[in-house]
Order: C-alpha cells, then sequence, then structure tokens
C-alpha cells in the first residue's frame, strides 16, 4: 500500500479521551441504555503465487460449522482440495461439544502450531455447567482448542468455560457468550514465546462508577469484553483460568441485576465496544474487533455496527486507535450487518502499519474493504472504505467467516446459507463482481451453516516497524498426539536488547 499517513502518537491522556467525545459517547451511552434492557490507499491486486491448480484449494483451511439442531463440527480440507472434496479431518458427536445447541461460531487457527480454536456461544444442555441458566437461557459459553489432526467424535484439548455463574460462581476466565476467536501472531514481538488466543465475548454489560465515565449524569458504559489468554497456562480438560493482562471490571450480572467484578483483558466504557463478535490481529498485533450488538436480539436492531481497534499489547478500558463505522463519521452506514474480519498487514508508515481489512457483511451479501488507518479525526481514525465485493458472480449468500492466507494471494469466504467455501485468488482491495476461483459445495465437504473459516495467517518473519526491531524465527512441530514444542529465538539489531530463547510447550 503505497500511500502515507499520517503518524499519531497512541500514548493518549486523559484529557485527549474526553475532548471531544461527548458526540460519541452520547450514541455510545443511549445503545448500551437499550442494550441493558433485554482511500486512502492505491488499489492492489492480489494473484496467485502457489502452483496448486486453480480449481483446488491454495491451502489447506477450517471450517466451523454452527450446524442444524445440536451439529456443529469442524472440517479441515487439505491443500488441493476441490469443489467436492471430503474433508481430511472432520469432527462431529457428543465429545466435542460443538453441538452445544448453538453450534460453534467463528474459528482461528494457531500459527504457532495449527491448533484450532472454536467459540461456543451458548450451552442449552449444559454439558460443561456453562449452561444456560434463568429466563434468559443465555449462559456463559465456552471456547474448545482442537489439535490439528483431531477428528471423529474427539473432546477438546482444553475448554475456557467458567462454570455455574448463575448460581454464585464466579467468571474467572470473563468468558460470556463467545462468537469470534483469534490468535495473535507469535512473531510480532508483543508477547515473545508466547500462544495468545483473544476471545470476544458479548457479555456482560460493562458499567462504571468513576465520574470519569459518566455522561449527563449517566454511567457511560459498553457492552461486552475481549478476553486473551496465555495457552502455556491452560489445562487439559476444563481450564477455568483468569485471563492473559487480567484487568477486572465492574458489570452488571443479568441474572440478578446486581454489579459484580468481571475479569477481563480489554473493557470498559471507553473500548467502545458493543457485542464483539469478529476479531483479527495483523503481523504488528493490532487487534480488529467487528462489534454488531444488533446482531444478538431484533430488539436492539437500531444499534449502530462498527469496527474498533486496539494497539498492540492493549489492556484495560483502552480506548481504540481506530473506530470504523460509527456515526457521524466518514464511514458511517458502510456496515450494516457485519461479522467477521481479516486483515492484509502493510508496511509501516509512521507509527501505524498500510493494513487494509475485509470485513463480510450479511445485510447485502458483500464483503467491504477498508483501510482503517485513514481519516483522523483528532481522536481515532474514522478509516475509509475502498472496496467492495458485491455482485451475483460472487456467489455470495449470508458470508460469515473470512480469512487471508498468508502470502496474501487467497482470500476465503465462507456462506452460511449456501453451505459453500468460496475462494478467490485474482481480486484487488477495489473490490468488484467477480466469480471465486473455486466454490466448494455439495454433500462432499459436509458443511451444515458455515459460519467461521480459518488458516495460519502469520509467517516467521519480524513484523514490519518504523524502528529496528528484534529479528524473530521460530519453528514448530505437531504429531497426531497433540505434542508440540516451539522454540523462538532472536537476535537484534542498533541498540535493541535481544529477547531471551522462548521455549511454549502446549498441553497435552
Amino acid at each position: 500500500m503505497a500511500q502515507g499517513r499520517d503518524g499519531i502518537s497512541w500514548a493518549r491522556t486523559v484529557a485527549l479521551k474526553f475532548k471531544g467525545v461527548a458526540r460519541q459517547l452520547s450514541i455510545v451511552t443511549a445503545m448500551f441504555t437499550v442494550a441493558a434492557l433485554v482511500a486512502a490507499t492505491a488499489s492492489m491486486s492480489y494473484a496467485k503465487s502457489k502452483s496448486s491448480p486453480s480449481d483446488a484449494l491454495e491451502d489447506t483451511v477450517v471450517v466451523s460449522n454452527y450446524g442444524a439442531i445440536f451439529g456443529g463440527s469442524i472440517e479441515t480440507f487439505e491443500e488441493g482440495s476441490r469443489r467436492a472434496s471430503n474433508p481430511k479431518f472432520w469432527i462431529k458427536g457428543t465429545n466435542t461439544l460443538l453441538g452445544a445447541s448453538t453450534g460453534a461460531s467463528l474459528d482461528s487457527v494457531s500459527s504457532f502450531d495449527a491448533h484450532i480454536a472454536v467459540a461456543v456461544p451458548l450451552d442449552l444442555e449444559d454439558f460443561t455447567g456453562c449452561g444456560p441458566f434463568g429466563p434468559a437461557d443465555f449462559g456463559t459459553g465456552l471456547v474448545g482448542l482442537y489439535p490439528p489432526t483431531a477428528t471423529g467424535n474427539s473432546a477438546p484439548e482444553s475448554v475456557i468455560c467458567s462454570p455455574n455463574f448463575a448460581f454464585g460462581a464466579p467468571n474467572i476466565t470473563g468468558i460470556f457468550n463467545p462468537g469470534g476467536v483469534a490468535f495473535e501472531s507469535p512473531f510480532d514481538g508483543v508477547n515473545p514465546g508466547k500462544d495468545i488466543l483473544a476471545v470476544g465475548n458479548a457479555f456482560p454489560e460493562v458499567i462504571q462508577d468513576s465520574d470519569a465515565c459518566t455522561f449527563l449524569g449517566l454511567p457511560a458504559s459498553s457492552l461486552g469484553t475481549v478476553t486473551e489468554y496465555d495457552r502455556s497456562t491452560l489445562v487439559p480438560g476444563f481450564s477455568n483460568v483468569p485471563p492473559f493482562n487480567n484487568s477486572p471490571v465492574e458489570a452488571i450480572n443479568p441474572f440478578t441485576d446486581a454489579a459484580y467484578v468481571q475479569n477481563t483483558t480489554i473493557g470498559g466504557c471507553f473500548t467502545f465496544m458493543a457485542s464483539p463478535v469478529g476479531l483479527a490481529f495483523d503481523q504488528a498485533g493490532f487487534l480488529f474487533v467487528v462489534n454488531n450488538a444488533g446482531n444478538l436480539l431484533p430488539s436492539l436492531g437500531a444499534i449502530p455496527r462498527f469496527l474498533t481497534v486496539y494497539a498492540p499489547g492493549a489492556f484495560g478500558d483502552a480506548f481504540p486507535i481506530a473506530i470504523v463505522g460509527l456515526a457521524d463519521t466518514a464511514t458511517e452506514g458502510d456496515l450494516i450487518q457485519p461479522i467477521a474480519v481479516t486483515v492484509e498487514s502493510g508496511p509501516f508508515f509512521g507509527e501505524f502499519p498500510e493494513d487494509v481489512i475485509f470485513v463480510t457483511d450479511t445485510a447485502d451479501n458483500s464483503v467491504k474493504i477498508f483501510a482503517p488507518f485513514t481519516n483522523f479525526d483528532g481522536e481515532f481514525f474514522e478509516g475509509t472504505m475502498i472496496g467492495e465485493i458485491k455482485g451475483g458472480n460472487t456467489k455470495l449468500k449470508y458470508p460469515e467467516g473470512i480469512a487471508l492466507d498468508v502470502t496474501d494471494s487467497a482470500l476465503y469466504v465462507v456462506n452460511n446459507i449456501s453451505n459453500t467455501l468460496a475462494m478467490y485468488t485474482d481480486f484487488s482491495d477495489a473490490g468488484g463482481n467477480f466469480f471465486p476461483t473455486l466454490l466448494m459445495s455439495g454433500k462432499g465437504p459436509k458443511m451444515n451453516l458455515p459460519v467461521g473459516v480459518a488458516l495460519p495467517e502469520f509467517t516467521p518473519t519480524p513484523a514490519p516497524t518504523a524502528t529496528p526491531t528484534p529479528t524473530a524465527t521460530a519453528t514448530a512441530t505437531a504429531t497426531a498426539t497433540a505434542t508440540a514444542t516451539a522454540t523462538a529465538t532472536a537476535t537484534a539489531t542498533a541498540t535493541i536488547t535481544p529477547t531471551p530463547t522462548a521455549t511454549f510447550t502446549p498441553p497435552t
């Protein structure tokens, strides 16, 4: 991406947070009151760079399926699979916990060792103790982690879950109706030697008592949190662990309407969260979050949908670097019913990368393309919509999950209603109405209301930065028994202190 952007420091002062924020906070306060009641970038083309046939998968990809009643599942399709190919691995059955009524939601694949993470928002059968409680029957949900070769009726290797919250047990993990998951790049230098998993939680409503978090005498609030986990802290089976960089907030317990302390990594009234759904990291560690409270209930349909971006390593009540699609901004109305996001990581210009993001929008069967770090309004970037993949040729039909491969040469989208996986290899960030290179469908692929698609998205190379940074390399091996060991080493240039050698061993 060629065009430069102004470098803006994200070390914001308290005064900066308040200056001119009343307009946005008034919108956010109003919409969460309702919730509580229930380019600047030049066009770039992407062409195939691999040698596989044009009508075959360019990569090995993982698809998560919501499924019909109690029919959630995960399929892994190998590189080279064709239109009607069977999956190489197919995780399905009662032991998997994927059929816990709501089925699976979005998924993510670790670039560390190819483990698969899948969110399950609800467990109406209460297989886990994290299931339905009270009249709302929404429980706290769970996140399951599976080895890359898991298949059949395989139980997850680890389950992140806080049981019996409605009966007075603490929500230690902070998991609360998870919708999206994303692995941070293990090569970005933000958390050396760690495999970090982020989870977007649709609930709870977060409140604050501080005068700094009030507007017009009413408490400002946000809906939902992002929790992150260091996989080295997870244990086999059920893992009721606190989040990485735990930053507890005060929230409303929907079962009792009482205030309580909720564990979280990113949460608070300044996060601007409105029910996080899709998550993605870029190569440098910036976290992109799709907020779609209006997707929860018809009664919340008037709530605006937008995307927020947080600085690498952000935690606590983190003010977004960018808010794309918020009312009264340059991108107002561009996002109608956004679900998931993937990022093409660009080189740095100043303090921010020349990223391009692709967001699925189920309302008009499209993929919206934005340059997020543009249109700085003095407080945050508003972004610029630079393209749109849309039209009959695209075969998009209620698109949900989306992913880019490591070379940005293939874009993958799953279509929930048509039970298809589309792969695009000749596309540009200007969008268009073009045919997919491959459309997997039919009985062979066994897709059943697919919602997520994922693949390892980061290569073992240092993230591009504006200043010298350690050069990191990593190797990872995994076996069918899910035993994996990855060792990362770092060397430094200029005056940068080398990062110590770090070893990570996932639980077996």
